[in-house]
């Protein structure tokens, strides 16, 4: 199955090794690593989500209470109106209620049609997935269950809808169903699938195969929905024109540097829309919606050496020198199948007091009229530095 949530999660984990499950989960994960790896990853701009449970026992020791963290309020910038169910991925609305001992909570997704949360013990990695309204559908005739592309995008030749084995008990009153999730020759994945709402679904998986039934049914027994919390960003605007709003984010935990439910928003989305669906793109993981810019800024890692770009003949970089900082803004120009040329800009700083700083933004010609272009937006942009007590809540001015 391929979830789009465990796709955008695992692009930014990088390195570690998962199980197989469907061939489309394989083939998303490989061109997403290798594609971020390239574009984002390489850039050192950050380590992977997943850390030891002693790590994050040590950081919570000392850590900062979550109030004395930055300024905090919703998005409120703009006339963008949320429609059709539609989450708001400026913050996280569900949570984990209940985990086994021992189990770290990673990080997850945000976006106007889904959000996740993952978390991750020696022996399993669960996945709490929650989609909007009208995204899933569960067809009992022909026991098969479904959701839309823009919660679950599968490649050519791939079936968008997987096997329902059997009913699953009634999760806070409402029915649940188990789901046959693997590829061919592989492990099946522990999935069960509640409706949360009238017509909107949410999922518990184990990545790691079918073991753990007792806790997955109590996972998704205590999951919490309407939830309102917030995300911590190292960075804010200044200004921005009228209408631009978050459309996702993912967000992690620091390898549990952050004190416990505080999450850095590692990499987001804006776009400057009158309305959000659920099915509205959010270009994470993607970056094939035009003029819709992602900002990925995190803590400088140990030993990151500076922006890394791949260098393909038709790339051009220009060096800019915005608020003091030194940035690299890459150019890479490809030709499209009708002729016309899209330019893939890049403005990167490893090394901007203590955070490492990547914009990039799609255009169409090889001198695209971008609304917002990244050195635009880095313009607007104030850094808050890798301590954070100076973090916000809200990056939208």
């Amino acid at each position: 199955m391929l979830e789009k949530s465990i796709q955008r999660f695992f692009q930014e984990t990088a390195d570690r090794e998962l199980p197989q499950s469907r061939v489309s989960i394989q083939r998303a994960l490989q061109q997403g690593r290798a594609r971020l790896r390239r574009r984002r990853l390489a850039r050192a701009v950050g380590a992977p989500l997943v850390a030891a449970s002693a790590a994050l026992a040590v950081a919570l020791a000392g850590a900062l209470p979550s109030g004395s963290l930055g300024h905090s309020r919703p998005q409120t910038h703009g006339s963008s109106k949320f429609a059709g169910g539609a989450f708001d991925p400026s913050y996280l609305a569900i949570n984990f209620g209940w985990l086994p001992k021992g189990t770290t909570v990673a990080g997850g997704q945000t976006s106007p049609g889904e959000e996740a949360i993952s978390a991750f013990t020696k022996r399993a990695d669960w996945l709490f997935t929650a989609y909007a309204r009208d995204m899933c559908h569960a067809m009992m005739a022909e026991r098969r269950f479904s959701c839309s592309p823009a919660v679950w995008p599968e490649p050519p030749g791939v079936p968008s809808a997987v096997s329902i084995t059997g009913r699953g008990p009634v999760i806070d009153g409402h029915r649940s169903l188990w789901l046959s999730v693997g590829a061919p020759r592989s492990a099946r994945l522990l999935t069960l699938v509640w409706e949360y709402a009238p017509n909107a679904w949410a999922l518990v998986q184990n990545l790691w195969g079918q073991k753990g039934t007792a806790t997955a049914v109590r996972i998704a027994r205590g999951a919490e929905f309407g939830q309102h919390i917030s995300f911590r960003f190292a960075a804010r605007f200044t200004s921005l024109p009228p209408g631009w709003r978050i459309v996702g984010l993912y967000f992690d935990s620091q390898n549990g540097r952050l004190p416990a439910g505080v999450y850095l928003a590692r990499a987001y989305s804006i776009a400057r829309l009158r309305a959000i669906s659920p099915a509205t793109p959010d270009n994470l993981g993607t970056y094939d919606v035009l003029d819709v810019p992602v900002l990925t800024i995190v803590p400088v890692i140990p030993d990151s050496t500076g922006c890394l770009f791949v260098a393909p003949k038709q790339e051009k970089y220009t060096r800019l020198t915005i608020h003091g900082y030194r940035l690299t803004l890459g150019d890479l120009l490809q030709r499209g199948r009708h002729g016309h040329v899209r330019s893939d800009l890049d403005l990167c700083d490893a090394h901007a007091d203590g955070v490492s700083v990547d914009i990039s933004e799609i255009g169409l010609g090889a001198h695209p009229h971008l609304a917002l272009s990244p050195a635009q937006l880095m313009e607007r942009m104030q850094l808050l530095g890798n301590n954070p007590a100076n973090w916000v809540t809200n990056p939208l001015p």
